[in-house]
């Protein structure tokens, strides 16, 4: 009986291990498949450019917006992948904070107490990835575009007043946004980008839209991808 047991468990062993190891194979060809489908092979660091740029938050003042890009070429003909990372930091509008300030006087404190809110400021750090429609890219030297974006917000506010309290808890974040870009490159020097872009990022709780100046430098010269049949 002993010895039947252990036949029977050795076997559910090397069964659950040909399953595992079978299920494994089956996983990999299907991201292999997945990965070849979405042309994710055919990425290729071809540019680095960085851009500056005004930026108007919707509550907060204009201000300045700073920019890192990584160009990774297309995936199928006309269309290109390119990461970003953005900073920008502004203060909230002092009507905005009035109104704030108003609203807390006659809601908690006494008609004689007078709640002064100080300044309030907001910075944005965003990962993005956007996807360009770029028809001339290669072959002419002005390149537009046109495409859209997904990206990563990290939110932080900061004030005297707020800090450590509820209100700040509520205005810091971190969510997902979406966007909108369009712009124009001019190719000089052979190897030098120089164009303009606006944008503009919806997420939770904020909108903003902007304007930059952008300078990119080709490692390569861009050229066509074409797709194997």
């Amino acid at each position: 009986m002993k010895a039947w047991v252990e036949r029977r468990c050795r076997g559910a062993i090397i069964a659950s291990a040909l399953l595992v190891a079978s299920g494994t194979r089956t996983e990999a060809q299907v991201q292999g498949s997945l990965f070849e489908r979405l042309n994710l092979d055919r990425l290729r660091l071809t540019a680095l450019g960085v851009g500056v740029g005004a930026v108007k938050p919707s509550r907060l003042l204009a201000t300045s917006a700073y920019s890192l890009y990584s160009d990774y070429g297309e995936i199928v003909p006309g269309w290109r992948v390119v990461f970003g990372a953005t900073y920008w930091k502004s203060e909230y509008k002092e009507n905005y904070l009035e109104e704030f300030a108003d609203t807390v006087e006659q809601s908690l404190l006494p008609d004689t107490v007078s709640l002064e809110i100080g300044r309030v400021t907001m910075s944005d750090i965003a990962l993005s990835t956007d996807l360009r429609w770029t028809p001339f890219a290669g072959a002419t030297t002005l390149r537009p575009y046109l495409g859209g974006s997904l990206g990563v917000h990290v939110l932080n506010a900061e004030g005297g007043l707020i800090a450590g309290t509820f209100i700040e808890s509520a205005l810091d974040n971190i969510t997902a946004g979406i966007g909108g870009v369009a712009g124009v490159d001019v190719l000089l020097f052979k190897r030098l980008l120089v164009g303009g872009q606006v944008r503009y990022d919806l997420l939770t709780g904020a909108r903003f839209g902007s304007a930059r100046v952008v300078a990119s430098y080709l490692f390569a010269s861009p050229r066509r991808t074409e797709l194997s049949p």
